[in-house]
């Protein structure tokens, strides 16, 4: 719809063709008249009437064309809008080469189709960084040199134990450990990159601070946190194992060395010494087998095969129970399977002996004389239990929490004529962990030790 002064601007063309056609047709006709033509007649109705229809008819072209002219620039306008958006589907302008907005058409289509890749590419970038800070084990801040954190994943508000979003706060104002809000100023200050290992709460965690620039001249903040504390932990764990199985493997050796040298330096001429130290030798040269065969054991825990087979668990404990009958008969130990004759167990056979017999052999080694030993099991819809139960040395309860470690032996002064390891108990709960089961132990000093284990039925 036209509004009044594009009447009035229609109108004045209009009176301004009207004229100008009365004009050019009187011209024609007059010089007509003037060259003899006698059937030209001058008439003043026709006149009007003519020039009125040759007005409008222009005049209403022009308005058509304007009309056109304006619509095409209305939407070049809203598609120049457009650039302003995220929009990515917007059609492109049609018109006919020959038009004369058609090259403006053409560079605006160029410039909407090269902004709808850049807002695409953009889009990727954007999901997949937010993907990123969502999945990656890292907590990361993004700060600005006004102090205001303007990005904070989930594992960031973790790690800080933040009690209320961080995005849009002052760091000072959220963040309560002091040792980080200071690297934070120091690489602020020194505009430069800043790495350590912080103490939050009870975790390590490895804090690197980035000063980068965004453009030019504007500078923030990236800080990437990692939780350093299980890897610690983990290392020291190696370290303490090097460090007493360097020791349990010297002590045998040590002694092997020394009744070696005794004999050679003449202690082989004395038929008893010679027997005694070929004993002792022979007693620590197995141990040293022991000791080197259940660190292996130890070390291909994580890699030994997962294969599960069906055997009668009952057999494996008679099995276990024979093959152990020295140790029963130096204790006068008796043994007592309670485990139903039908019982059928779907297992990996291998790692299921392998913590059959660790937790029978300790349950005879620590036993008391004439103690007796106990194996039974029991099957629920989802799981095996067994328990060996002994009555035995007994545990304290201030070491119960440490006897699944690695070379941790009970009070060495109660168990030192005892032969072991210290590997056994740790090798069963390597594989209890490894078929996603449990272990339990309840244990009383001079009363003797239950341990339980439930695996999932496989």
């Amino acid at each position: 719809m036209m509004n009044i002064d594009e009447l009035i601007q229609s109108a004045k063309r209009f009176v301004l063709f009207w004229f100008l056609y009365a004009a050019i047709i009187w011209l024609i006709l007059w010089l007509t008249s003037l060259t003899g033509d006698q059937n030209v007649t001058l008439k003043w109705h026709v006149l009007i009437l003519l020039s009125m229809i040759l007005a409008g008819a222009t005049t209403l072209a022009l308005e058509i064309q304007k009309q056109r002219r304006d619509a095409h620039l209305t939407l070049f306008i809203e598609k120049l809008q457009d650039l302003e958006t995220t929009h990515t589907h917007t059609a492109h302008v049609l018109m006919h080469p020959d038009d004369t907005l058609a090259p403006l058409a053409a560079a605006i289509n160029n410039v909407q189709h090269l902004n709808s890749r850049r807002i695409k590419i953009m889009q990727e970038q954007s999901s997949t960084m937010e993907t990123l800070m969502d999945n990656m084990p890292l907590g990361v801040l993004q700060i600005t040199t006004e102090r205001k954190i303007i990005q904070a994943n989930d594992q960031a508000s973790q790690l800080l134990d933040a009690q209320q979003n961080l995005n849009g706060q002052h760091y000072d104002n959220v963040i309560k450990y002091h040792r980080l809000m200071e690297l934070f100023e120091q690489a602020l200050k020194q505009k430069k990159k800043l790495r350590e290992l912080v103490k939050i709460d009870d975790k390590t965690v490895d804090v690197s601070v980035v000063y980068y620039e965004t453009r030019e001249r504007h500078f923030e903040l990236l800080v990437l946190m990692y939780d350093m504390t299980e890897v610690i932990q983990m290392k020291d764990m190696q370290t303490a194992f090097v460090a007493n199985a360097s020791h349990e493997l010297r002590t045998p050796l040590t002694s092997i060395a020394g009744f070696t040298e005794t004999l050679l330096n003449g202690a082989q001429e004395d038929p008893a010494d010679r027997q005694q130290f070929l004993e002792i030798i022979q007693s620590e040269t197995k141990r040293l087998l022991d000791l080197t065969d259940d660190i292996l054991t130890l070390a291909k825990v994580p890699e030994r095969a997962r294969s599960l087979q069906q055997f009668n668990m009952s057999e494996m404990v008679e099995k276990i129970f024979k093959a152990k009958a020295d140790l029963k008969d130096n204790l006068n130990l008796t043994l007592k399977n309670e485990v139903n004759d039908t019982l059928v167990v779907h297992q990996n056979k291998s790692n299921f002996e392998q913590i059959l017999t660790n937790l029978i052999g300790n349950a005879m080694k620590y036993n008391r004389q004439d103690g007796a030993v106990k194996v039974s099991a029991m099957v629920t819809a989802s799981e095996l239990a067994f328990a060996v139960k002994d009555t035995g040395l007994g545990i304290p309860s201030d070491e119960q929490n440490r006897i699944f470690e690695r070379f941790y032996r009970v009070d060495k002064s109660r168990t030192k004529s005892i032969p072991g390891t210290g590997l056994g108990l740790a090798i069963v709960n390597d594989l209890v962990e490894q078929a996603q089961g449990k272990i339990e132990l309840t244990s009383q000093v001079g009363v003797g030790t239950t341990i339980t284990v439930t695996l999932p039925l496989q």
